[in-house]
């Protein structure tokens, strides 16, 4: 699952990963939309900006592992941001960060690896 308030980037990374990996991937366009529907679905992962107007990607988060039926699912980060708060980044119990720009064609295994699984 993609979690963006970003279209275009929403839409990148959506299809990158479903040619490149064939993966399902379900998107949102923010944080509320993207909680209502993790818990909906049960992805085996989600991919979350953490700059999002509203709710931001480490309260996505903080909520997600503090849910019992959805603290098992790994969470990454996507940001812009190249100096982050690591502490505050494991506090929340993500799996990682991927920063932008990246590489489209690596993107799939980098997730697959934060997350400790196969692509």
């Amino acid at each position: 699952m993609v979690i963006d308030d970003d279209a275009d980037l929403r839409r990148l990374v959506q299809v990158t990963l479903e040619f490149t990996a064939g993966w399902a991937v379900a998107v949102a366009a923010d944080g509320a939309a993207g909680l209502a529907l993790v818990r909906a679905e049960a992805p085996d992962a989600v991919i979350v900006d953490l700059m999002m107007p509203g709710m931001d990607g480490y309260e996505v988060c903080r909520r997600l592992k503090q849910d019992p039926a959805t603290a098992t699912i790994p969470v990454v980060f996507l940001t812009a941001r190249k100096r982050l708060d690591e502490a505050k980044v494991r506090a929340v119990g993500a799996a990682g960060v991927l920063f932008k720009p990246f590489e489209l064609d690596d993107l799939a295994a980098q997730i697959a690896a934060l997350c400790g699984t196969t692509s």
